[in-house]
């Protein structure tokens, strides 16, 4: 591919991601991407990436080489030490490497994708582009975490943690884009969310005393 070409493409993916976090990923029209690219060529979008799917593709990948490394390394330990069943350890695994994505606007604006494609959430097991590898593994580590529970319900609050996690950070993501006052520091956010999500995933049944 050509410098030109590469050019073309980075440009699609910066402005594509920014009108997909600001006006909605499945909201937005092509040809907008296309003319805030700068991009005279209306078929420039579609050569590159085939359409919106494989534009929002490239865009997560954009961001998930740094997120995939950094949990790499925690489940990494997590396993050296014989933590597998810390559910708490496990959770950070999840949650620190994309909370990190709050430091920047380009993360920021990954942070409020995501949190769009909750529907996908339900088919974490799934070998999926959309489900990044150690990501996986952390959600069967936690889903393992959980044995004292049936099997559905383990998977059930798996689903229901990722899909809280992504929310509470999309939201915090547009609450420092729109300069909204925050009531707490972002490592203060950080660690009660993952003090919440543990107490929520390691919460008693009342299903099991029917």
């Amino acid at each position: 591919m050509t410098r030109t070409a590469n050019d073309t493409r980075d440009k699609l993916i910066l402005h594509g991601q920014r009108l997909f976090a600001e006006q909605g990923v499945f909201r937005v029209p092509l040809r907008l991407v296309v003319d805030q690219a700068g991009q005279k060529n209306s078929s420039a979008l579609h050569y590159h990436f085939g359409g919106r799917d494989g534009l929002l593709q490239a865009i997560i990948e954009r961001h998930n080489d740094s997120i995939e490394s950094e949990r790499s390394q925690m489940l990494d330990d997590i396993r050296a030490q014989g933590h597998t069943g810390d559910v708490a350890a496990i959770t950070r695994a999840v949650v620190l490497p994309f909370a990190r994505k709050l430091d920047t606007s380009d993360g920021r604006e990954f942070l409020r994708i995501v949190a769009q494609l909750s529907d996908l959430f339900d088919a974490w097991e799934l070998a999926t582009p959309n489900t990044p590898t150690q990501a996986q593994a952390a959600f069967f580590m936690l889903t393992a975490a959980l044995g004292e529970l049936p099997a559905e319900l383990r998977r059930e609050r798996v689903t229901t943690f990722l899909m809280f996690v992504s929310d509470a950070l999309a939201l915090r993501a547009r609450q420092i884009e729109l300069a909204k006052p925050l009531h707490v520091s972002t490592e203060q956010f950080i660690a009660n969310l993952i003090d919440m999500s543990v107490g929520a995933l390691k919460a008693p049944s009342t299903l099991l005393k029917q």
